[in-house]
C-alpha cells in the first residue's frame, strides 16, 4: 500500500508521539507527514472566564510553546522536509476532521489516549473516538 500524506494530531502525549513514529514507518518515499496541534478553544475560554490572563496573550504563549515543541519533535525525528506542522485553535476533534477532509489526507495516525483523564474518556469518549466516528478517511490509533 502506498500511503501519501498523513495527518498526525499531536498533543505532545507519549501516545501522540508514538503515532508519529508509526506514521513515519508507513509514509511513502515521496509522502509527507503533517503534525497538527490544536489549541483547545474551551481551555482558552476557561482561562478568560476565571481572569487568569488575557485570551490573546494566553493564545500567543500557547502557540509559541507549541511551535517550539513541534520544532523539537521534528528535529528529534531527523525527517526535515518530510514533516510539516500546523497549529490551529478550536475544538480538537472538529479541527482534526475539518483539516483531514479539506486537505484530502490519505490517513490519520493518532494516539488512542491523549491528555484527557480516564474518567473523561470513559464518560464522553476521547478525541480519537470522536475522530473515528466522524471521518471516512482511514484512521490508525496507536496505543
Amino acid at each position: 500500500m502506498d500511503i501519501g500524506d498523513v495527518l498526525v494530531p499531536v498533543d505532545f502525549s507519549d501516545c501522540s508521539l508514538r503515532a508519529l513514529d508509526f506514521a513515519l514507518s508507513l509514509v511513502s518515499e515521496d509522502g509527507e507527514i503533517y503534525l497538527l496541534h490544536v489549541i483547545d478553544n474551551a481551555f482558552l475560554n476557561r482561562v478568560a472566564e476565571h481572569n487568569l490572563g488575557e485570551r490573546d496573550e494566553v493564545t500567543t504563549k500557547l502557540r509559541s510553546e507549541a511551535e517550539a515543541r513541534l520544532d523539537s519533535v521534528i528535529a528529534d525525528k531527523q525527517a526535515g522536509g518530510k514533516i510539516n506542522k500546523m497549529i490551529v485553535i478550536g475544538i480538537p476533534f472538529v479541527e482534526i476532521l475539518r483539516i483531514a477532509k479539506d486537505l484530502d489526507f490519505s490517513l490519520i495516525a493518532m494516539g488512542i489516549r491523549g491528555s484527557a483523564s480516564p474518567l473523561e474518556q470513559l464518560l464522553f469518549g476521547g478525541t480519537a473516538d470522536k475522530v473515528l466516528r466522524g471521518t471516512q478517511i482511514p484512521v490508525i490509533c496507536v496505543p
